[in-house]
């Protein structure tokens, strides 16, 4: 494109480069971003942890995500988690969203080259929509900058215009970070301090989870409290039960905590919330006074998609699929635990305890458990040997009604 040899360009970035392209063969700068596009494996990029940790967050309905990033590695960590996110470029994708979370992606998406931003000037001065949205945040909310370490114009110009407006309006801005850059020094000016946090993106995210579940927690010792101020007599069973659920929690991440309590939800709308909402809080009351009439420690093991919460007796899981029938719910759920077992979720054969919620239908009896046949595949060194494991299903009312078998 530039007519010189390669060791003129092998020490530049891509943004040095595309400077050059830029002054010296500008009709040629599309060719270039469909280059940069597949210089990388952008779109089948494998997740890491805080792509993992967005995307749950994106699931729960807990925040909107504006990525500066081109890769497609929080879509692919969506996909992992069963749900659809769609990276969002231009404005004409925002309207043609059905039921896919909405990544936006303020420079562009590697499955669409086209709108890749490669200079300055173009990081500086992205579509109208990105400006708007980014300009709109800054000013009416909570904006968490992670581990961004360049500033485009349209961030860094509405910073320094907002000190002034920002304790009026309660807007917050933090910049999330190991070492506080320069240029994010100079675009907070005095507001720098107050505003870094020193942390990795990682551990940011984390403890960011731990709090939104802190706070669905809280909500369901609360509800808990109602019924024990109502002299409910399974109050006091569901109560302690609550409270060992909780420090076993507290002993794993936020990210197994929320993939435990919620992988088994199958929402009816993207970015529906389930633990801070009445059926992922009934549900998790029910698995508390069922914790709590079982005399046996409470124990938690596994991390992220393999945790698993038991006593000697039990396994316990959470499964919502809101306005299937039982039946259908049975099916799914049968198929979702012998997969779990089958990737060594579960170290023995003991029962397996599964609350729904929001399903419709006769239940079977608590006292009547079905069986999950062992995996036919011959192949699977993880099944053979392993005998038929047993599984209760117990609909949600049932534990905040008190009608549960003792």
């Amino acid at each position: 494109m530039l007519n010189v040899g390669i060791d003129v360009l092998q020490d530049a970035t891509l943004e040095e480069i595309a400077e050059e392209v830029a002054a010296g063969a500008p009709d040629r700068l599309d060719e270039l971003r469909e280059t940069a596009a597949f210089a990388f494996n952008f779109r089948g990029m494998e997740p890491n942890t805080g792509h993992d940790l967005v995307a749950l967050l994106l699931r729960e309905g807990v925040a909107q995500v504006i990525s500066v990033n081109w890769d497609c590695g929080i879509e692919n960590a969506g996909l992992r988690a069963a749900m659809r996110i769609a990276g969002v470029a231009t404005s004409a994708q925002r309207l043609q969203l059905v039921q896919e979370l909405p990544l936006y992606k303020v420079h562009g998406c590697a499955t669409q080259p086209h709108t890749l931003a490669l200079t300055q000037a173009e990081v500086d001065r992205p579509q109208r929509w990105a400006v708007a949205d980014v300009q709109s945040a800054l000013a009416g909310g909570v904006v968490v900058f992670v581990g961004l370490g360049t500033v485009g114009l349209y961030v860094s110009e509405p910073i320094s215009e907002l000190p002034s407006v920002w304790a009026a309006n309660n807007a917050s801005i933090r910049v999330v970070d190991p070492k506080l850059r320069p240029v994010w020094r100079d675009a907070l000016g005095d507001y720098a301090e107050e505003a870094y946090i020193p942390m990795t993106a990682e551990a940011f995210l984390d403890d960011l989870l731990r709090a939104f579940l802190g706070r669905a927690l809280d909500a369901v010792d609360r509800a808990v409290d109602v019924l024990s101020a109502e002299q409910e007599p399974w109050a006091p069973d569901m109560s302690a039960g609550c409270q060992r659920l909780r420090a076993a929690f507290a002993r794993v991440s936020g990210e197994s905590l929320l993939r435990w309590w919620r992988d088994g939800v199958a929402a009816t709308r993207a970015g529906t919330p389930f633990v801070t909402e009445l059926p992922g809080q009934r549900a998790l009351m029910s698995v508390g006074l069922l914790a709590g009439r079982d005399p046996e420690p409470l124990e938690t093991r596994g991390v992220r998609g393999r945790l698993t919460v038991s006593t000697p007796h039990q396994y316990f899981e959470i499964v919502s699929h809101p306005g299937e029938h039982v039946r259908r719910v049975e099916d799914i759920t049968r198929n979702r635990l012998k997969r779990r077992r089958e990737e060594g979720v579960y170290a023995d054969d003991r029962m397996i305890t599964v609350v729904v919620s929001d399903a419709f239908g006769q239940f079977p009896a608590p006292d009547a458990p079905t069986d999950i046949g062992a995996s036919d595949e011959a192949s699977s060194d993880i099944a053979m040997g392993v005998s038929a494991t047993r599984i209760r299903l117990i609909p949600d009312e049932v534990g905040v009604r008190g009608t549960l078998v003792p």
